[in-house]
């Protein structure tokens, strides 16, 4: 994780958001990214989260666990607070 003052580069975060943040609320609640570059890191965990639990679903079990519903309601969170 960033220290809260360092922004992370846009696309590192887009490529692998839970290398930057501790669960995808913390992209909603962040203030160093408008709202746009917020949905490109979300919906990049979410997809990231949907690919995990397809391959668990193929007992293809992985080491990190999927978070696909945090993803989601996260995604829900930031439209209830576009401007």
């Amino acid at each position: 994780m960033d220290p809260l003052n360092h922004r992370p580069d846009l696309e590192d975060a887009v490529k692998d958001p839970a290398d930057h943040f501790a669960s995808p609320m913390d992209v909603v609640n962040d203030g160093r990214f408008d709202w746009d570059e917020k949905l490109k890191i979300l919906q990049s965990w979410a997809y990231d989260a949907e690919l995990i639990s397809q391959a668990e679903a193929e007992n293809m079990v992985g080491g990190e666990r999927p978070r696909l519903r945090e993803a989601k309601l996260a995604l829900l969170e930031l439209q209830k607070r576009k401007h």
